[in-house]
């Protein structure tokens, strides 16, 4: 409910206030707004008892703005540029043009894949700003589910029932050594290649290294690792520092950070599947829609590169 004393108007009838102003009578402003005279000679006198002002003396035949009405006028002018503002703003939303996205994910992905999809996006949408959160695995679901972040994107499987998960791409872990290592002049690495190899990677308690474990169990062989971490970039250092042999993702390498080594394919495969995670019943902005489609795309051109 109104105060009492206060003044509702109506944009429509600014509208035909300002298209007489720039139109210069009412009969031009009739034409420009598609209605009739009689509308427009309406609307203005609804206009002046709803502010109380009269807005305009005919002389000499002419409509001729009165002080009242020229005073009033540049606050008219700045409330329809707010209007197309808003229109503009709107429509550059609806095309992808404007907006943020805000992504957790884990520090490997974010340092790889997700920043070179960002990089790409903003050839295309410049204005889109980026909140990028490199995590621990259990505060990526937590933003998520916090609705700190739009989606999240892991390397493993989820570990919250809560959330949506998408497939975001698939790639295997690769086997990674140093360039002059003598395994490097093989295209493929099995099990028995590595029988007497200071072996690194990751943990039994995570999803990659059970899988790893039981294709060398398939293949009859005993995996042994002496050195063991849930970080990609960790085990790299290691092959680098300690001549060791990393069986590991192949998301490190993409960066480029590790020039001096090399990866050749495993086998048997063991797959490495990251995933999106959205907040179930949470929509999406077309934004977040059009940049996971761009991390899709990038993901299968750098694993395919």
């Amino acid at each position: 409910m109104p105060w009492p004393g206060s003044i509702m108007l109506k944009v429509r009838h600014l509208e035909i206030f300002r298209a007489v102003v720039k139109a210069g009578s009412v009969s031009a402003a009739a034409r420009l707004l598609y209605v009739s005279q009689p509308a427009v000679t309406k609307t203005l006198r609804m206009l002046e008892e709803e502010i109380g002002l009269a807005l305009f003396l005919r002389v000499k035949g002419r409509l001729v703005c009165t002080p009242e009405a020229e005073a009033i006028l540049p606050e008219i002018e700045r409330l329809f540029g707010s209007v197309q503002s808003i229109a503009e703003t709107a429509r550059e939303i609806q095309q992808g043009q404007r907006g943020s996205i805000r992504v957790s994910t884990v520090s490997m992905l974010a340092t790889t894949i997700v920043a070179r999809a960002v990089g790409e996006f903003r050839k295309t949408h410049p204005y889109i700003k980026f909140d990028v959160r490199a995590l621990p695995t259990r505060h990526v679901v937590e933003y998520v589910n916090n609705n700190q972040a739009d989606f999240g994107i892991l390397d493993v499987a989820a570990p919250s029932g809560t959330l949506e998960v998408e497939e975001f791409c698939r790639a295997e872990l690769r086997c990674v050594m140093l360039a002059q290592h003598p395994l490097a002049s093989r295209k493929t690495i099995t099990p028995r290649l590595l029988d007497n190899e200071t072996l690194a990677t990751f943990g039994e308690d995570t999803l990659t290294g059970w899988r790893l474990r039981e294709a060398f169990r398939a293949q009859g062989r005993t995996f042994t690792s002496v050195f063991v971490s849930n970080s990609t970039p960790v085990l790299c250092a290691l092959v680098r520092e300690a001549n060791a042999v990393a069986l590991v993702d192949p998301f490190a390498l993409m960066s480029h950070s590790f020039p001096d080594l090399v990866s050749r394919r495993f086998s048997p495969a063991v797959p490495v599947e990251p995933r999106f995670l959205f907040a179930p019943g949470r929509p999406r902005s077309v934004i977040v829609d059009q940049f996971v489609s761009q991390l899709k795309k990038t993901a299968g051109e750098m694993a395919s590169g």
